[in-house]
């Protein structure tokens, strides 16, 4: 006969024991959501969007994979950074900052040594053990030619090996082996999110859009052509993902850093367009999938802050080789254009030493010797020494400018020959500003050479220099091979007088320029122009100005 009390202490015991077997199988029901992120350069920053939408729609990022500035992208987001945090980054970085482009370049044009000491400060040196999203960085290994998946080391060199652009960064050793851009043989590594066993796998190809190609033009072409090659891998990898997201973004935008917003919003609303499909996926899974929205935490604005200067203070204090770069001045006591070169970094630090010619200007151009110091945020200073065709003594000069505070640059400047004396200058080129037009002002008090019999206020001159740029194509920036130009039309009228007496000596500036930003990395200003004076005349002047190298 069966003892009731020993059966029902068994089945008991039983369902003791299987408790915790059934949630184990509940929890292995639950699909594993994997994301993947192609590469894109600026149109990478659409990603930053996407994820938002996914956090909003309840969608778990479980593991993640990237491709160059997919990778950059995912890996601050497996480290924790949330998303608010990336579009600060994203939106009010200077790159400038965090890139070099030394000459003679050695197996790229950009150094992007700055970058992957930035991106290990944010991450706090972590290696991809540590990241609290288990995350992957695909590469091309220049020894083999094969593309792989880095899931071990510090992750800020597998990152900057996945964004090294063949040409323009050069490639990244680790382990004796050389790295490129992942990008050349897998855009987008759903196939990698596959091997690491997730079950749904959202992929974004930032792909282009080839209607406004220009067949004529040979970068279009030569664009055109390489996504063509890379684009028979994108097909082949693709095949595993579940979901194929496409963000809107076009052609000629690749250099595109300072659309940063666009290209988030863009992300955003890619996410929201694919949304349904990607729950769908889940729940034909998981039927009973509870889609519940959350937010990953991130740092405060104030710890933000506080990483990305002490990131910024590392890559300043990083040494760099001795470089060749030219030289490309406007002399603003006497107008006219300077041309040559210097030697700068290296055992010389933040000095630079070298070589100017003034041109048309025998009196106060010539041949010049100068040495010069300089920092972001301390300013510069520049000794010379000119020997001039039409004097018989060399001059010796100085210029000191401050750092750029809210957009106001104050300047002082001393020359030992010559009608002026002493120069200083306060300039805010940017007061007000639209799309299409941007206001400035400079006001300046010169001292002539002191001459006998003559009171120190009769030699004093102040000016006041207001001046518009009108860019017709708007904020727009137009690609020409490498760079980002943005046309526009330059006015400038002078007012200039003795301080003790109302003499006006008036002059206009007419010309064109362009903002120009090499690689969408590097800004600078070119412009070209005539000046009409009503005491010395008509000239026309080449000028160059704020050229970074």
């Amino acid at each position: 006969m069966i003892d009731k009390r020993k059966l029902w202490s068994g089945l008991l015991l039983a369902c003791v024991l299987l408790l915790p077997w059934s949630a184990v199988t509940a929890q292995d029901n639950t699909p594993t959501v994997a994301l993947v992120l192609g590469g894109g350069s600026a149109r990478g920053f659409s990603h930053i969007g996407l994820i938002k939408a996914l956090e909003e729609n309840g969608i778990p990022v479980d593991m993640i994979v990237g491709t160059s500035m997919g990778s950059i992208v995912a890996g601050l987001y497996a480290g924790g950074f949330s998303v608010e945090n990336m579009e600060v980054i994203a939106t009010h970085l200077d790159t400038s900052k965090l890139f070099d482009i030394p000459l003679p370049p050695t197996g790229g044009v950009v150094d992007s040594t700055g970058i992957q000491v930035f991106l290990d400060e944010l991450l706090g040196g972590r290696t991809y053990e540590e990241m609290a999203i288990p995350f992957k960085s695909v590469v091309v290994n220049l020894g083999t030619g094969e593309d792989e998946a880095i899931d071990e080391g510090k992750v800020s060199r597998g990152i900057q090996a996945s964004m090294s652009i063949p040409g323009v960064f050069p490639p990244v050793e680790i382990d004796g082996q050389y790295y490129v851009d992942g990008g050349l043989k897998n855009q987008v590594p759903a196939d990698v999110a596959d091997e690491m066993g997730a079950d749904v796998i959202i992929a974004v190809s930032l792909e282009k859009d080839y209607a406004g190609a220009d067949y004529r033009n040979i970068m279009d072409n030569l664009r055109l052509s390489l996504n063509a090659m890379m684009g028979g891998y994108t097909e082949l990898h693709t095949a595993m993902a579940d979901v194929l997201i496409v963000p809107k973004v076009g052609l000629d935008s690749s250099w595109e850093f300072n659309k940063a917003g666009y290209f988030i919003q863009q992300g955003y609303q890619a996410g929201l367009d694919y949304m349904d499909q990607i729950k769908a996926v889940i729940l034909s899974k998981d039927p009973d999938f509870e889609f519940q929205p959350y937010k990953q935490a991130g740092y405060s604005e104030e710890e933000l802050k506080e990483i990305v200067q002490r990131a910024e203070r590392r890559v300043e204090a990083l040494p760099k080789r001795l470089t060749f770069r030219p030289e490309f001045q406007f002399d603003n006591f006497y107008h006219f254009p300077k041309l040559g070169f210097k030697f700068t970094h290296g055992p010389l630090s933040w000095f630079g030493i070298g070589y100017r010619y003034g041109f048309a200007n025998p009196l106060d151009g010539g041949h010049e010797v100068f040495f010069d110091w300089g920092k972001h945020n301390w300013g510069s200073v520049d000794l010379f020494v000119r020997k001039s065709a039409a004097r018989d003594l060399p001059t010796f000069g100085v210029t000191v400018q401050g750092p750029e505070i809210k957009k106001l640059t104050l300047e002082a400047a001393y020359v030992s020959q010559g009608e002026k004396a002493w120069q200083i200058s306060a300039s805010n080129n940017k007061l007000w500003e639209s799309p299409r037009a941007v206001a400035g002002l400079s006001l300046r008090v010169s001292g002539l050479r002191p001459q006998a019999d003559v009171p120190i206020q009769d030699s004093l001159l102040v000016a006041a220099a207001p001046q518009v740029q009108v860019y017709p194509w708007g904020d727009e920036y137009l690609p020409i091979a490498v760079a980002l130009v943005r046309p526009y039309f330059l006015g400038r009228f002078t007012l200039e007088s003795p301080v003790t007496q109302f003499e006006l000596r008036p002059s206009v500036r007419l010309g064109i320029g362009s903002e120009v930003q090499f690689f969408g990395l590097y800004q600078t200003d070119l412009s070209l122009g005539m000046e009409i004076s009503g005491s010395r005349g008509t000239e026309v002047n080449f000028r160059i100005t704020g050229l970074k190298f």
